[in-house]
């Protein structure tokens, strides 16, 4: 006698109320986990970009848009400074680096970013082919865009201006960049960008009439000591026009903001989980009144007590089991397809998921106290009467 083929064999026999307690389960654990990878997965890369970026001066405007535009390239930003002026900004005292940025082009969904060959040793990138732009409009292609769009070097293309992603932008076919580099993947922001020169930039929208002067979007800059960081933002936004916003202090605000809605979808995991174990004992309990003369029957056979509880407890924690593995595999499928085929998805790396320990844990948990409730019901059975109930049936 096969006690786990015999409490498989008998939920199949009721299909509709087994999917019913595995799909809850499911849901709970898929929910649970898809916010434990969204959640890891957001502070990681969030606070992987920022690293080595004190702080960043850019048009004023919502510190937090400045941040998420410049340093993770997720939003517009809200306007352009004066290059001579970032210039004077990059020569300050408390400043031991500056890395300028323009944008406002892309190609397709992915940006055009002009910057200085300090951008790429700021993430440390290395070349699969090609090298460095040394002319106006020659381009640097990073990984996710060289395999998304196919170009090769010697490839060339046109961009559209605009970063809102849409076909309103106009296209400046006058100024064709070629393809001269491509980067190694980093597992970071830069794979998803074309990088140029600053002068290629602000020459196709000088010869547009964009501006009167040179501009650029903004200025990635490290401190020359820690103290700076108490005195130069004050600075920034008192005594000009720019505006200084922290990464790591706008980053942490935000996921400290998106932790709340996370905490709030948690619970509802969690409910779900719970109501997944309370039909279950629910569900057991009738399946054992209505089965309890033939669990009569089977301890006349010679089963004993024992194989009785145990038939039982593994019919329960068969669908606690099966629940927890179909929901930790949804919610990981679930986040890698938004990962793979939504453009934020793409940017926050979602189709690039870890194994995190913590999702195994709760699973583990969640496991042991459905081993501990579902003992209850095996207990009933377990001290079931079965003279009285064969008698009764007689």
């Amino acid at each position: 006698m096969n006690i786990p083929v015999l409490a498989f064999r008998y939920l199949l026999s009721r299909p509709l109320m087994s999917a019913i307690y595995i799909l809850l389960m499911a849901l709970g654990m898929a929910t649970i986990t898809s916010l434990l990878l969204f959640s890891n997965q957001l502070h990681t890369r969030f606070l992987q970009e920022a690293r080595g970026i004190d702080v960043v001066v850019g048009a004023k405007g919502s510190p937090l848009q400045l941040i998420l535009s410049t340093v993770q390239h997720m939003d517009i930003p809200s306007g352009n400074i004066p290059y001579a002026e970032a210039m004077r900004i990059k020569r300050n005292r408390s400043v031991k680096s500056a890395i300028p940025l323009a944008l406002g082009d892309r190609y397709h969904n992915w940006r055009i970013v002009g910057s200085e060959p300090l951008y790429l040793e700021h993430f440390k990138a290395e070349f699969q082919e090609g090298a460095l732009w040394s002319n106006s409009f020659q381009v640097v292609l990073g990984a996710e865009v060289a395999a998304s769009t196919g170009m090769r070097i010697g490839s060339a293309f046109v961009g559209d201006h605009g970063l809102a992603g849409d076909a309103s932008g106009h296209v400046h076919d006058e100024h064709p960049y070629r393809v001269v580099g491509i980067l190694k993947p980093t597992g970071r922001v830069v794979d998803r960008l074309i990088l140029t020169s600053l002068e290629s930039v602000i020459e196709i929208h000088e010869e547009e009439g964009a501006s009167r002067e040179k501009e650029i979007t903004a200025l990635l800059l490290t401190y020359r000591t820690k103290t700076a960081a108490f005195s130069f933002p004050r600075q920034i936004n008192s005594q000009t026009s720019f505006l200084a916003a922290s990464p790591s202090f706008e980053l942490s605000r935000l996921i400290d903001l998106v932790g709340i809605g996370q905490d709030t979808l948690l619970v509802i995991g969690g409910i779900f989980v719970g109501s997944s174990l309370l039909s279950i004992l629910i569900g057991l309990f009738t399946a054992i009144s209505q089965r309890k003369y033939d669990l009569a029957l089977f301890r006349s056979l010679g089963a004993g007590p024992r194989k009785i509880f145990t038939l039982i407890l593994t019919e329960g924690m068969l669908l606690v089991a099966s629940g927890i593995l179909t929901g930790i595999l949804l919610g990981y499928a679930g986040l890698y397809c938004i990962g793979r085929f939504t453009e934020k998805g793409q940017e926050l790396g979602l189709a690039v998921l870890p194994l995190l320990p913590n999702i195994f844990i709760i699973g583990a948990g969640v496991a042991i106290l459905s081993l501990v409730i579902i003992s209850i019901p095996a207990i009933r059975a377990y001290r079931a009467d079965i003279q009285n109930t064969l008698m009764t049936k007689g």
